[in-house]
């Protein structure tokens, strides 16, 4: 994924994926937080690559999708509860862009006129790194709940700037990573993926086989996160018909907030050409985006959490809890699939009646496994 040397460019089809979910995260994140009694004094919402604000074919950007979300909300910001909107990008070009596009959206950018509607806007030209933690401080965001977009061209963030923002409370991070960038520069004792990676091993990609490489980076990119400090880490790949990877890494220390990710992966609208892969899928079948899912993978995940339980007899509720945090299911998709292998006998009930999330199931050894 070369990165644009103009001003404005088309938009891809991961691209138009990724503002769908981000749309749906922004509806939820938004209104959730400025109503929180864990956010008194607002919100951030932080942006490292921001770009211009638009496509060339006049559709919004990340930071617009965003500012509208924050302005639809059933609880908007308020000179109470502001919501700081803090974008960085490297071309001097494009921040002007931006600026202007923000600018027609508000109508003004006069710091006083927008603190009366409870909004603070710092768009700046900078390398992310050192430019972003610098505009955290001067709005004393640290600590506070932030939303941190890191969408670069594939090649992620350094690992200190993502440990910082980890390490904050109530912060959430999402980042994408190229898997490419890496596989094949692994070698080269001078690429930046030390400075990405951190204190985790990434270079042993090199003795890999050709076939898990990405994966083999998907799942040391996760360490990454958790090392930062992130104790839920959420990731799908975003497949499209040439089989170009991209992984979409979440990181939070909110349940309902993987909650509420999951929701918007799974309730946007469905896009052509274009679907998710559960990277811990042993069949990688691609998945459409489509609310209501094939749940063939997700039945084939299930089966392989009941084969490592000590006595292979698990509630379902605990399997709600395993569908939520490690894979990109809906905990709402469990009964449905796990009633499905109860049909199919892979699985067998351990006691009579309806199936609840209160009803335990083990491997039937004698069924048919799917």
């Amino acid at each position: 994924m070369a990165t644009p040397k103009d001003v404005l460019w088309d938009k891809d089809p991961h691209t138009e994926a990724k503002h769908r979910i981000y749309r749906a995260y922004f509806d939820a994140w938004f209104p959730i937080l400025l109503q929180s009694e864990y956010a008194p004094k607002g919100v951030t919402y932080a942006e490292g690559f921001s770009g211009p604000g638009e496509y060339k074919d006049g559709s919004p950007g990340s930071p617009a999708i965003a500012l509208s979300a924050a302005l639809g909300s059933i609880a908007p910001p308020n000179p109470r509860r502001p919501a700081r909107f803090l974008l960085v990008d490297g071309d001097a070009a494009r921040v002007t862009y931006l600026r202007g596009v923000i600018e027609r959206s508000l109508g003004t950018l006069d710091v006083s006129k927008l603190a009366q509607r409870g909004l603070v806007v710092d768009i700046e030209k900078g390398p992310c790194t050192e430019t972003l933690p610098q505009m955290l401080d001067r709005h004393r965001a640290w600590g506070k709940p932030m939303l941190v977009i890191l969408d670069t061209w594939g090649s992620a963030v350094n690992f200190e700037l993502l440990r910082r923002i980890g390490t904050s409370r109530a912060a959430e991070a999402v980042v994408t990573i190229e898997p490419s960038q890496f596989v094949r520069f692994a070698a080269d004792p001078n690429h930046y993926g030390d400075r990405i990676f951190g204190p985790v091993v990434w270079r042993d990609v090199q003795g890999q086989p050709s076939r898990n490489k990405a994966s083999y980076i998907k799942k040391q990119y996760r360490r990454v996160l958790n090392e930062a400090g992130f104790r839920y880490v959420l990731d799908f790949e975003l497949a499209d018909e040439r089989s170009n990877l991209l992984y979409l890494v979440y990181g939070t220390n909110s349940e309902r907030g993987v909650e509420k990710m999951k929701d918007a992966i799974w309730t946007v609208d469905p896009y052509h050409g274009l679907g998710y892969r559960d990277p811990r899928d042993p069949a990688q079948e691609t998945l459409a985006i489509e609310p209501v899912p094939q749940t063939a993978a997700l039945r084939r995940l299930i089966l392989d959490r009941m084969n490592v339980s000590p006595d292979r007899q698990v509630s379902v509720d605990t399997l709600r809890q395993f569908v939520l945090l490690e894979t990109i299911y809906r905990p709402a998709q469990t009964l449905k699939a796990v009633q499905r292998l109860v049909d199919e006998q892979s699985l067998i009930r351990c006691d009579g009646g309806r199936l609840t999330r209160a009803s335990f199931v083990k491997i039937n050894n004698q069924g048919a496994m799917f």
